[in-house]
């Protein structure tokens, strides 16, 4: 069973009397353990598919399930809890919080996921050595580079073990040397056995994934 499926999913968005569609009848099926890139301009609806499979959104007509489970009609609490359980998600921004540690930014989703104090503290220590962090730690977001912040975005995108990681843009605030390593970081998690999905508009950055899946005028094309 595919980890996501999308049948003829559609997303109209209203604007006073203007309806936009920016989903115009998506059937897209993801495996387990598959490393695909979402790529496509500007407008090409690859933010409102990322957003739908990210469980950020629901679609207006069409069905999809994650992990065997319908979630199209959820509420937003039931939403919230899929994608803690099931989705870690990395972003261009980071959204990091400022005056909390490298660590306590990491242990954040452990708040909502019930683990245990000692093994999500175990956990984190070994992400951050995973993302070669570990002497960090202790620092604040504004201590460190943009690359370093994006390597504590994946270390806590990582916490709750979750079956997808979803990345946004990844590297879109980052130089092409850090950017490079970002994605090794991605591709190698994704040889460990992780699902991930990127969305970007860099064919260069798509070129790391085993697949590559492109958005235009809200279809795949």
């Amino acid at each position: 069973m595919p980890l996501c499926r999308m049948e003829n999913v559609t997303k109209t968005y209203h604007l006073g009397n203007q309806a936009v569609e920016a989903l115009r009848g998506v059937s897209l099926e993801i495996e387990q353990g598959e490393f695909v890139a979402i790529i496509g301009a500007s407008g090409s609806g690859k933010t409102t598919l990322m957003n739908i499979i990210g469980c950020l959104d629901v679609p207006t007509s069409g069905h999809y399930t994650l992990a065997g489970r319908e979630v199209s009609n959820l509420t937003d609490d039931d939403l919230s809890l899929i994608r803690n359980e099931h989705i870690g998600f990395v972003f261009q921004s980071f959204y990091l919080i400022h005056y909390a540690t490298v660590f306590e930014n990491v242990l954040l989703p452990t708040l909502y996921a019930h683990r245990g104090t000692d093994e999500a503290t175990k956990r984190a220590s070994g992400l951050l050595e995973l993302v070669g962090l570990k002497e960090r730690a202790k620092f604040k977001p504004n201590q460190l580079s943009g690359g370093e912040q994006q390597r504590v975005a994946i270390a806590r995108a990582l916490i709750n073990d979750p079956e997808l990681v979803l990345a946004d843009e990844p590297t879109g605030q980052l130089d092409s040397k850090t950017a490079t390593e970002i994605m090794k970081i991605l591709a190698g998690m994704n040889d460990e056995g992780k699902t991930v999905a990127i969305i970007t508009h860099d064919a260069s950055i798509a070129s790391y994934a085993r697949r590559t899946i492109r958005m235009e005028d809200g279809l795949i094309v």
